[in-house]
């Protein structure tokens, strides 16, 4: 230890008498050469140090022994809870005042001696109910076929009601029509009927509905029930009441999968020249189970049927017939539909007589046996704009109804049953809506009729195609254009046994409409444009081209 000490004090002295004797040596201020010499291929060479790669070992973790135990004691404070007041939030929409006109008044005149008047009103300030009113008047005071006698007049008078609850609305109304007609269907041109004065007819329907149903048509059960009384009668001896009543329920337990029940019950009392005092009563339960999803929707189910018709070739008053239908969509641009149904379709003398309202006295009232129909078809979306549905159905009836001139008297017309009827019908729809300012509608179908007991279909077309344009070119204007084309319809005159195929049938239609101000708009209407005297039914030709110009006020 004393060497170490002894050389470290030798090296100290060393070097300072070194210092001293370069400041001797050197005057202030004066450089002198001095060489350094630099080695570029000197290399420092280190020591290899050893590594070690192994991983630190994991400790194992220490358990505890000791349980711990928390004992909870529950603290019950004697505070009243919060008196919370809720209030429906009030939120100042803008009103437009176009949106919210409750009443209107329409006239109009045309050829004919055609007025025209219409009138609405409705009530819905109070958000629990809503009440509504209209009458229209429409009258064609000449005719085609010597003025005053084939003339024509329509009066409808409807009110109701809609009273709204929580959970489910019951609505109800009354509908009083008119219908008023003559029966022009003579020759004016045979001196026979020289100064003839046809029989007028008025056709009076009342009409009293109330009925119930549930409001949130999303929850898992859904309800609407019905009843109605219908009371009709005429200027000579027919006349009908109805008491009717219908329900459909249906139960949702899921999305996709749903059961249902419909109810439809009818019970008329007719009376006519040749039948009073009978009551005809049909009932009708339609059970059914339904799956759809985005592609896929199927319905399969029973018709279950009585009715009491008395006729020869009905074996039961009691009537079991399948129900199977659904449709396929392979994607929106196509899919596939099929159908098989049995079923009896109710025929009242109300239904008759507004299908054909130059209707006389018929013999017998018969339901339509709908044995079975069956059909498939193709349906699809284009371009979101062009939608269409092409298919065909097969189906066999008994009793299907047919018109024929009546043998007492050929200005009336009479109810002839087939009993076995075999019906094919293709079908095709389309419908195209473009921008917002067009509208396309049309359909056409084609009949093929094999039948039993008649010689051919009588007053049923064996072709027909409706076509209806509707153009928005402005916001103020809208125009409809209407094509109704019908052909191949044969009909029959008792009296004579005289057969003939009526003339097709080509009516084009016009409406227009244009807004004046947010009150007032101005209409026109034309119709039989290329004035045609089109013939329905054998012997009645209708009125030739005929317009109408009016006005519309709103209040």
């Amino acid at each position: 230890m004393k060497r170490v000490r002894l050389g470290f004090n030798l090296l100290v002295v060393g070097l300072l008498m070194t210092v001293f004797q370069t400041a001797q040596g050197q005057q202030a201020g004066e450089v002198k050469d001095q060489e350094f010499i630099i080695r570029k291929d000197r290399v420092l060479t280190l020591p290899t140090q050893p590594r070690k790669f192994e991983r630190i070992p994991a400790l194992p973790t220490p358990k505890s022994s000791t349980n711990f135990n928390y004992e909870v004691k529950p603290f019950f404070l004697s505070l009243p809870p919060d008196d919370i007041k809720t209030e429906v939030f009030q939120k100042n929409f803008p009103k437009e005042d176009q949106d919210y006109f409750p009443g209107f008044v329409r006239f109009g005149l045309g050829n004919y001696s055609s007025p025209l008047l219409e009138g609405r009103y409705n009530v819905w300030e109070d958000s629990n109910y809503d009440i509504s009113a209209k009458l229209k008047h429409q009258g064609f005071y000449r005719g085609p076929v010597d003025g005053n006698n084939s003339a024509e007049n329509f009066t409808n008078f409807e009110a109701s009601g809609t009273l709204f609850r929580d959970v489910f609305q019951a609505y109800g109304g009354i509908n009083y029509d008119r219908h008023q007609i003559s029966f022009y269907g003579y020759d004016p041109t045979n001196p026979d009927f020289e100064n003839f004065v046809t029989d007028v007819n008025v056709l009076n329907t009342v009409q009293v509905k109330a009925g119930i149903q549930n409001i949130d048509k999303m929850d898992g059960l859904n309800y609407n029930a019905m009843m109605r009384i219908r009371g009709f009668n005429d200027n000579f001896q027919a006349s009908e009441n109805e008491i009717a009543f219908t329900a459909n329920s249906d139960f949702w337990f899921d999305d996709y999968l749903k059961t249902a029940v419909n109810f439809d019950l009818s019970l008329t009392s007719p009376s006519d020249v040749f039948y009073n005092d009978i009551n005809r009563n049909y009932f009708k339960i339609n059970p059914y189970v339904g799956y759809q999803n985005e592609s896929l929707l199927i319905k399969a189910g029973i018709n279950l049927v009585f009715e009491n018709d008395i006729t020869s070739n009905k074996k039961s008053d009691v009537h079991v017939f399948p129900m199977v239908n659904g449709q396929y969509m392979l994607r929106d641009e196509i899919g596939v539909f099929a159908l098989f149904e049995g079923d009896v379709i109710r025929k009242t003398y109300y239904d008759f007589v507004m299908e054909n309202p130059f209707l006389g006295p018929s013999e017998q009232l018969l339901n339509t046996i709908q044995n079975y129909k069956t059909g498939a078809g193709l349906k699809g979306k284009l371009l979101d704009e062009f939608t269409y549905e092409a298919g065909f159905t097969v189906g066999k009836y008994r009793n299907m109804h047919f018109f024929a001139n009546s043998l007492t008297d050929s200005l009336r017309f009479n109810i002839l049953y087939d009993e076995i009827t075999d019906v094919l019908n293709y079908t095709l729809k389309v419908g195209w809506e473009y921008e917002g300012w067009y509208k396309l509608m049309a359909n056409a179908d084609y009949y093929y009729y094999s039948l039993g007991s008649l010689n051919a279909a009588y007053h049923r077309p064996e072709w027909e195609v409706r076509i209806n344009n509707q153009f928005l070119p402005t916001k103020e204007l809208m125009i409809q254009f209407n094509a109704h084309l019908m052909g191949g319809i044969q009909g029959f005159n008792q009296q004579n046994e005289f057969s003939q195929k009526l003339p097709t049938i080509l009516d084009l239609q016009l409406k227009g409409d244009y807004q004046i101000t947010e009150r007032i708009s101005a209409f026109v209407i034309g119709n039989n444009l290329l004035n045609r005297t089109n013939q329905r039914f054998l012997n009645y030709p209708v009125r030739g081209i005929q317009g109408i110009v009016g006005a519309t006020l709103k209040f």
